[in-house]
């Protein structure tokens, strides 16, 4: 198993950065200028599969080596006793504006970024301007910002081709996103023109739960192979019957250069 070790220097934005910022950015990406996040958000809408009780799938998954967390404030404050150092991101998603008061809410929690998820290309709202406002005031306070950016809308999977994830991807950097957290949509060659064109770092993100293992870590593989510095993972991983161990296996992917092979057969001897 690998167990990633903090950054000597932060991967994204350093000449120009608050220096708490960079700090915080050390929380989350590793020592490669890599991460392995798990998405623990999934049930801002009511209990969720893996994530019942919030104080055991926290566990699982820093005992497995997960970089950061993303999750909600109310789970946030329940498991802070077992966070330890692993890094906090706080997921700001809001029926309403929330720039006005999340960064604010976020510092005072200790949190090590936000993130936002925003829409380019729906017809009815974007939540662009949101996010601008919100990079605004994370810059003012040192808050690393992950942005979110899905093409029209989750519903809409037509809309998530390369070229409209490659253009939300950017979209999110000019707004003054530190870092994004997209879909992949293989194959890896044509990838590449969403990792070349967005300047910040970029995590791809898991979506509904895999058949398969395999096919999970494949798709982290991929990713990794057009230029991703890393993944966000959630039901992928706390659905796995042994979310520790689909952690680490994610870790040695992504900070260890590990083949898909190699990261299943480990998973498989220890589940």
């Amino acid at each position: 198993m690998v167990i990633s070790e903090r950054p000597v220097e932060a991967p994204a934005r350093q000449a120009t950065a608050p220096a708490w910022s960079l700090r915080r950015m050390h929380h989350v990406f590793a020592r490669d200028g890599r991460a392995v996040v798990v998405a623990m958000d999934g049930a801002r809408g009511g209990p969720a599969r893996g994530l019942e009780r919030a104080t055991e799938a926290v566990a699982k998954v820093v005992a497995g080596g997960a970089d950061a967390i993303l999750t909600t404030f109310g789970m946030a404050r329940a498991v802070a006793g077992v966070l330890g150092g692993t890094g906090l991101i706080m997921a700001l998603d809001s029926e309403g504006p929330i720039a006005d008061y999340g960064v604010e809410q976020a510092l005072r929690f200790g949190a090590d970024a936000v993130e936002l998820k925003v829409f380019p290309g729906n017809p009815n709202e974007t939540k662009l301007a949101d996010l601008r406002r919100l990079a605004a005031n994370c810059a003012a306070s040192g808050m690393p910002l992950l942005a979110e950016p899905i093409p029209v809308s989750f519903q809409e999977t037509t809309a998530h081709t390369v070229q409209n994830v490659a253009k939300a991807a950017r979209v999110a950097a000019e707004a003054g996103a530190d870092f994004v957290k997209v879909h992949f949509v293989g194959p890896v060659e044509e990838y590449r023109a969403v990792t070349d064109s967005c300047y910040v770092p970029l995590l791809v993100l898991g979506g509904p739960a895999k058949a398969e293992p395999r096919d999970a870590l494949q798709m982290a593989a991929d990713a990794l192979d057009a230029g991703a510095r890393g993944v966000v993972f959630g039901r992928n991983v706390v659905t796995h019957p042994r979310p520790d161990r689909m952690v680490a296996a994610l870790g040695e992917l992504v900070h260890g250069g590990a083949t898909v092979d190699a990261a299943l057969k480990e998973l498989k001897q220890l589940w």
